[in-house]
């Protein structure tokens, strides 16, 4: 986690807002690896997308995308670019597990058509290899993972899975508690790693449901439980009235965002964003709603059902200080310790890049004590 590269500045660029002017910062000076030219077309396209990105001269097979300064959000802009020029979606995750003009062009051209539409499925592969004990990252309320793909690249030589909600790809899929929702996901992580033990990670309302699946698989199957800024709610916060599409957006980040919207105008927010939801329509936008809603529904019903004797990573957001709802909340339903860290972030913004940049280092080194790594 040392930084590939430090630069000096007389002052800091700053906008006529006063914010940082991130386009006036210089381009970083970073350690190349040996340079080997690209040996086929597939090889070129992906190579040459990777130097236009980055505004540099040439990028050979085995540089990195991270390592030559790309980030979580700019990926996201180039796999939009490969897929264009390669002529088939390439999923913007394929970047975070193969990060090197060899290894995507590989992928590009030997991955079945269907892996490409996988991006919904209730079990997505961030990083399918690796020989450390598997990470399930289980999603906010949104029901999507797809946050989780800036975490990977933290975690080392181990496989890194999301979990999504069903009812993305099922309209019928119906829980009857999150209990019912933790059994389903069991389920999922058991038929990739049927033994564990597993390292699990939940972000918001996914900090309650992996808190019940670690109850549900017991403490000697789960390594680890990290709570990203999950909050436990009680029956004083149940909502008189659904999650607005308002609401929606900001499990996106921080988005613009009014009072009400339609979901075309929400559609047409998303999308102005780019990468990932440059091809989002409305009635994409209904079913994530739908999806929100339902599961909101289910954080503020629940009561855990046991405490699992393990210790709590728990990374707060900056709002959550002395929230009696956050951290301090799950002591009663925890045999072991939290250890709570707090992130200069809001809620919204705990799986950007800069708020990763505090959360992915910490992480990977409570996971590899837990399974017994000297770090």
């Amino acid at each position: 986690m040392v930084p590939a590269t430090v630069t000096v500045l007389d002052r800091v660029p700053v906008t006529a807002n006063g914010k940082l002017d991130r386009a006036a910062l210089p381009r970083p000076e970073h350690t190349r690896v040996a340079y080997r030219a690209p040996r086929d077309p597939a090889e070129t396209v992906v190579a040459d997308a990777f130097a236009e990105d980055l505004g540099i001269d040439r990028v050979g097979l085995d540089d990195n995308y991270f390592a030559l300064g790309g980030t979580s959000l700019s990926a996201t802009v180039l796999m939009a670019e490969i897929s264009d020029r390669v002529g088939r979606q390439v999923p913007a995750q394929w970047i975070f597990t193969d990060p090197t003009p060899e290894s995507l062009a590989h992928r590009i051209t030997t991955a079945p058509d269907h892996e490409a539409d996988d991006a919904l499925a209730p079990l997505l592969p961030l990083r399918p290899d690796g020989t450390g004990t598997p990470v399930f990252c289980i999603h906010p309320a949104i029901g999507l993972a797809w946050c989780f793909t800036g975490l990977v690249p933290y975690l080392g030589d181990r496989p890194v899975y999301g979990l999504q909600s069903p009812a993305l790809t099922d309209p019928e899929a119906r829980f009857a508690d999150l209990g019912d929702l933790a059994d389903r996901y069991i389920e999922l992580i058991r038929s990739v790693h049927p033994d564990g033990p597993y390292h699990l990670v939940g972000y918001s309302v996914g900090g309650q449901i992996a808190h019940e699946m670690a109850v549900r698989l017991g403490s000697g199957t789960v390594a680890t439980l990290t709570m990203l800024d999950s909050h436990l709610l009680g029956d004083t916060d149940l909502r008189i009235a659904p999650p607005t599409l308002a609401e929606l957006l900001a499990e996106f980040g921080d988005l613009p965002a009014g009072d009400t919207f339609t979901a075309e105008q929400a559609a047409d927010v998303l999308r102005r964003t780019g990468g990932l939801f440059d091809a989002v329509t409305a009635e994409r936008v209904e079913m994530l709603h739908r999806v929100f809603t339902a599961t909101v529904e289910l954080a503020v019903t629940h009561s855990p059902s046991a405490s699992p004797d393990i210790d709590v990573l728990y990374f707060a957001a900056a709002e959550s200080a002395g929230d009696p709802t956050a951290a301090a909340a799950w002591q009663a339903h925890i045999a072991g310790r939290i250890d709570e860290h707090a992130v200069r972030a809001a809620h919204q913004e705990l799986t950007s890049p800069q708020a990763l940049a505090e959360i992915g280092p910490e992480l990977a080194q409570h996971l590899l004590r837990a399974d017994g790594v000297s770090t």
